[in-house]
Parts: structure tokens; sequence; C-alpha cells
């Protein structure tokens, strides 16, 4: 009788018992006992990453990292997510973010579109769908030490300026809303115009083509530019000199028109026109007896053939002395005096 009285005691006990086990167990880590859906990414590095590290979906948690495995080059991360945000589809992506300024991280997951298909229980998300975050020391290890130095100085000299300066900045950053809605303003417009845009680009691009197709006429033609300005310079002191003489010249001419000879120079111009025409009177007669003579030159020309006929030789000379090869014409020639005047000793 006192077992059977026992019985419904023992019941309440044994539910309390594990119902405390329950929530021992979910309190240690224990929230998957009844499992969940597993899924696997490859990032390139864990990125500060430990078992046990939230993973969020749109800010919410939904299941957690459950190991870490590295590879060639890469790490598989193991995620272990609740059956409420399952399944992953194919075009998921995951991307590991900081969580806090302690360093601590967490894996963002976006789970893709239904169309392409869900990822199976245990799947993985391969590399190209995942991002790691770039670290600040791998940032500073890609720089030379030279811009190392550079930045740091920046950074230091930043931090100087902004320092006891929060309430300006604070009072600064109220005026970027007002910014933002300028710029979203400038946005639209530019996206109306992006027609206009596009065919404003093209129009560059076939300058830009333009201008490379001609470039090394354009360089020849620098050069030309440059060679012309070279000897302008080198002939410089000669242009110097001419014009120093030519200032020489006008000082002559100057002193040269000074007095009288100036009023001389203005009559001699003054004079010039009635020269002129008593000059083109006189070409005028010299044309008209020129034409009358061109008109006759042909019986003048008539006569000096009679002429020669007349003078032509008719036998050699016999006087003493005469070259017995000369021709003697009928016409001679006799001085009434003495040809030629004896010279005067």
């Amino acid at each position: 009788m006192r077992s059977r009285a026992n019985l419904p005691v023992f019941v309440a006990y044994l539910l309390l018992g594990v119902l405390a086990g329950a929530v021992l167990a979910v309190q240690m880590g224990g929230e998957f006992v009844f499992g969940g859906y597993r899924v696997d990414a490859i990032f390139k590095s864990g990125a500060d990453l430990v078992a046990g590290d939230d993973v969020a979906m749109s800010g919410l948690r939904v299941g957690k990292v459950e190991r870490l495995t590295p590879l060639a080059g890469a790490t598989r991360v193991t995620m272990m997510l609740h059956h409420d945000f399952t399944p992953v589809f194919k075009d998921a992506r995951a991307v590991i973010r900081l969580k806090n300024l302690l360093g601590e991280t967490y894996v963002e997951l976006n789970r893709g579109s239904r169309s392409e298909g869900a990822i199976a229980d245990g799947g993985t998300i391969a590399e190209d769908h995942t991002l790691t975050p770039v670290e600040v020391d791998e940032v500073l290890n890609a720089l030379d030490p030279q811009v190392r130095d550079q930045l740091t100085i920046v950074i230091n000299t930043l931090g100087q300026g902004t320092a006891g300066r929060g309430q300006d900045m604070n009072a600064a950053a109220a005026d970027l809303s007002s910014v933002a809605v300028d710029l979203q303003t400038l946005a639209h417009t530019l996206a109306s115009n992006s027609d206009h845009l596009d065919a404003l680009i093209a129009d560059l691009r076939k300058i830009m083509e333009t201008l490379a197709a001609w470039h090394a006429d354009f360089r020849a033609m620098i050069a030309d530019w440059d060679h012309v300005m070279a000897t302008l310079a080198s002939r410089e002191q000669n242009l110097q000199g001419t014009l120093v003489e030519q200032d020489r010249v006008m000082s002559i001419l100057d002193q040269a028109l000074s007095g009288g000879a100036a009023q001389q120079l203005h009559g001699a111009v003054a004079q010039g026109p009635a020269m002129m025409d008593n000059a083109n009177h006189y070409l005028n007669g010299a044309a008209t007896v020129f034409g009358v003579v061109q008109a006759d030159t042909p019986g003048i020309q008539q006569l000096f053939r009679e002429l020669a006929s007349v003078m032509s030789g008719i036998g050699h000379p016999d006087e003493p002395g005469s070259n017995p090869n000369d021709w003697v014409h009928m016409w001679r020639v006799y001085c009434a005096d003495q040809c030629f005047q004896p010279a005067v000793p």
C-alpha cells in the first residue's frame, strides 16, 4: 500500500529532474539537443572566429559556429542553424563581421533565393559566395615603409586635430542629414539624366580615341613648336640688334628731316603728281610714235636689204700694201682733211 502511495511522488520527482536537466543543458549550450540544420561555408580566413560564435540573419541570431577546420589556403566553418530559419539556398552568401570593438566576430548569413534550390543538410557554401573582412594589419603590410610612416603621421595629426572637439563634431553631424537629402536629390537628377550621361560618356570616349590616334601628330606639332621657340630664343640677340638699328635709322631720318629739309621734301612730294602727268603724256606720245615706226618697219627692212646689195663687194683691191683677199666696195669714204689728228708729243 505504501509503494502505491509513493508512486505519484516518484513520478513528480522524475519530471522535475528531467526539467532541471533540460534547463541545465540549454544553459550550458545545449540549444541543439534535439538537432539542427548543419551547413558549411568555405572562407579564405577564419578572421578570429571561434567555436560558439553567433550566426545571424538580418540581425537575428539563428545559430552558432560549431567548429572550424583548416584547409589549404582556406577555412571550413561548420554552422548549426535552427530549423525555423532553414533551409539555406544555393546562392546563399556568408560574411564574417565584427561584433564589437573587442574583436569578437560573428557570421552574417543571407539565405539566398528560393528559386535557386535548397542546400541539403550538411551542404557547403562555396568560397566565391563568402567574404572575409580585411584586417587593418593586412592593409598596412601591403604598404611600403614610407607610405606606412606617412599614414601614421596623418592618423596622429587627425587625432590631435579632433581631440576635445566632440561637441563641434556632434554639431556638424546634425548637418549631415541635410547634406544627405541634397545628395539624394542630386542622385535622382543623375539617374533621370542617365541617357544623356551615357551619350556624353560615349562622345568623350570618341574624343579620347581620336586624341590617341593623333597622338603622334600632336607630339610632332609640339616638338616643332618647341623648335620654333628655341630658334627665336637663339635669335633674340639678333632681333634686339635689329630693333636697335631700326631706332637708330629713325633717329637719322628725324635729324635729316629737321629744319628746311622736311619742307623741301614736302615740296618735292607735292610736285610728284605733275611730274607723273608729264611722264604719262610723254609715254602716250612715245606709244604713238613707236606705233607709226612699227607700221613702217617692213619698208625700212627692205631699204637695208637694198643697201646691202648695193654695198656688196665687186672686186679685190690692187693698191700696194692692201690685202688681196679683201673686197672693194662701190662706196668709198674719203676724208676732206686728216681723218686722224696726230697726238701732241
